[in-house]
């Protein structure tokens, strides 16, 4: 996997969905009640919507949802994004990302893993082409290690350096062999190992 597994956008899409969210807060504080919070009348509303739901079979739309603690702070936000594609995220005491979901305008679904700074740590998806990825990311957001399974059979496990440049790469072709390569610090392929499909008959005195 040499590119970040529907993910390249990923910053953008959540400052988009940060602005989704203060759209969301602001249409809150018509919905509150004296002396109740933007939140409780959010709850409300949705709660109500759900209970005519149930007694008229009717159904609850929106463009964006916002759900805050006590103390006011975004907990989780569900945003339809400027580009027309759902995103949901779960954000620590502090704000941060934490947990992102994600679908890309070509519909390939991501879940993200963040650390405590917001910086992505762990990314699954299935690509456009229905083939599944996973990838593991440094402190700085480079990608480290990647999994990737093809659609005509054949995986691999690939190890990244500085950069994201392509280190080593281990895998297994659609044949069934297995191959071993060695890249350089411009991705430029050194050593690589590889097993004939059909093993080759040998004597007793070799």
């Amino acid at each position: 996997m040499t590119e970040r597994p529907g993910l390249d956008a990923t910053a953008q899409r959540l400052e988009a969905l940060e602005r989704a969210n203060r759209r969301m807060e602001r249409e809150c504080r018509r919905w509150q009640w004296a002396g109740g919070s933007a939140v409780l009348g959010a709850l409300v509303l949705i709660a109500c919507g759900a209970k005519v739901a149930d007694e008229l079979g009717t159904t609850v739309e929106a463009e964006h949802f916002v759900l805050r603690d006590r103390e006011g702070r975004m907990r989780a936000a569900l945003a339809i994004r400027p580009d027309g594609t759902p995103g949901f995220g779960l954000f620590d005491e502090r704000g941060q990302v934490r947990l992102s979901l994600d679908m890309g305008t070509s519909g390939a679904p991501g879940v993200n893993l963040h650390d405590e700074h917001g910086t992505l740590q762990a990314a699954l998806t299935v690509r456009p082409d229905g083939t599944p990825g996973f990838g593991l990311f440094d402190e700085g957001g480079e990608l480290q290690l990647s999994l990737d399974s093809g659609r005509d059979g054949s995986a691999g496990i690939n190890l990244y350096g500085g950069q994201g440049v392509l280190r080593a790469a281990l895998a297994v072709r659609p044949d069934g062999t297995p191959a071993l390569g060695i890249f350089d610090e411009m991705g430029q392929v050194r050593r690589s190992i590889d097993l004939d499909p059909q093993p080759r008959a040998t004597s007793a005195f070799q």
